[in-house]
């Protein structure tokens, strides 16, 4: 306490609230975000990230991933993400026999769409009707089979029936029986399929330019205009123009991205009603993948809980306010309010100093206050620390 003797015990008293009490502002917030980690909404960094301002944008944005919808909105990359997903959830799920191929069903579609059929009767010719690439008949499994990734039109599915239409029994009745079964059964799309059906229109067109494909373009155009009035826009209005721009800009991405989210929830959804529910308390649930999102979540939470903590405690005090100043020196720079910036949402109208950088410029005096000696943890290790170096010297 010697060191306290140059300060009024008045000012080393509220210096050690003003320590306590920007811990503790951590410390609970980092056991909020923990606690939620469990809800149906955990908490991210994504919206706070990806909405960032100023210099710093596009790194924090990055940092964010997914940068304006481009994971939902690629096919490679959404077909990428579900294979490695698929290939996580059998690994982690492999005592269900067959889940694998399961998976690779939902996602792929089947080989064939099959019906059973005796025999294929007189008269069916697919060569004839330019079809044998999308059917065919195998004579050992007695099926009737349409190919599973060419399907069927229904005006191919006419030109078979209209070989027989003037036949007449019980074969040619179990062939048109079969061939409605069948046809009905390649009517399904895979998650693949539909996705490239959203994405890129009729899945037959894949790769042509189409309404979908012009839908995307525009969205491109629309999230690359954003950027560049972003960083222009200077006036008032400019700014009013800006946020208008914006939120047409994020309602035509939830429009494009909100069906594939839906896909990627049915596959899991799908997936998980597989594993019988004993299986699923011995391997419990998935592991979330280590994604550079998740890393800064979770290194966000460790610091805001692991600092706070340290800060009330009075445990290396000086240390512990240095590394808060720090990070929340990172929140600031996501979105500081500069001038030739959006003002930024909520209740605060801040001009170059905000709350947080008020807090940054408190912690950096903490950090040069042993506070922690004054009160706290740090007087003990200081003790410890004396009492070693008497004895090393005696």
């Amino acid at each position: 306490m010697a060191q306290a003797k140059s300060y009024s015990s008045l000012a080393v008293l509220f210096l050690v609230v003003l320590r306590v009490g920007i811990g503790w502002q951590l410390l609970y917030e980092g056991l909020w975000k923990i606690n939620s980690l469990d809800s149906p909404a955990p908490w991210s960094a994504a919206g706070y990230l990806t909405n960032s301002m100023g210099p710093m944008r596009p790194f924090f944005r990055q940092l964010a991933g997914n940068v304006d919808n481009e994971d939902w909105l690629s096919v490679e990359r959404v077909e990428r993400r579900w294979d490695t997903w698929a290939a996580r959830f059998a690994a982690h799920y492999s005592r269900v026999d067959g889940i694998d191929r399961y998976l690779s069903g939902l996602l792929n579609g089947p080989a064939a769409f099959a019906a059973s059929l005796e025999k294929l009767p007189d008269g069916v010719d697919f060569a004839a009707a330019r079809l044998q690439s999308v059917i065919s008949y195998d004579t050992a499994s007695k099926q009737l089979r349409i190919d599973g990734q060419q399907h069927m039109l229904s005006g191919e599915k006419e030109r078979l029936l209209d070989q027989v239409a003037d036949r007449e029994g019980a074969e040619y009745d179990a062939y048109r029986a079969a061939l409605e079964m069948a046809f009905s059964r390649a009517s399904r799309l895979s998650l693949k399929e539909r996705l490239r059906a959203h994405l890129q229109g009729n899945p037959e067109n894949a790769g042509t330019i189409d309404g979908r494909i012009d839908e995307l373009s525009l969205y491109r155009n629309m999230t690359e205009r954003l950027e560049d009035k972003t960083f222009s826009a200077s006036l008032s209005y400019e700014f009013e123009h800006l946020q208008r721009t914006q939120t047409e800009t994020r309602e035509k991405g939830a429009e494009l991205a909100g069906p594939i989210i839906a896909l990627e929830s049915e596959l899991q959804e799908q997936a998980q009603k597989r594993i019988p529910y004993d299986v699923f308390l011995a391997a419990g649930p998935l592991p979330q993948e280590w994604t550079t999102l998740r890393i800064v979540d979770m290194l966000t939470i460790g610091g805001l809980t692991g600092l706070g903590l340290l800060l009330v405690l009075g445990l290396f005090s000086r240390l512990a306010a240095l590394g808060a100043a720090g990070m929340i020196f990172g929140f600031y720079m996501a979105m500081p309010p500069l001038p030739g910036l959006p003002e930024i949402p909520g209740p605060e109208h801040s001009f170059i100093v905000n709350k947080n950088l008020i807090e940054v410029m408190a912690l950096i005096a903490l950090a040069t206050i042993p506070t922690g000696v004054w009160f706290g943890l740090d007087s003990f290790l200081q003790t410890i620390l004396r009492r070693r170096k008497a004895k090393v010297a005696g």
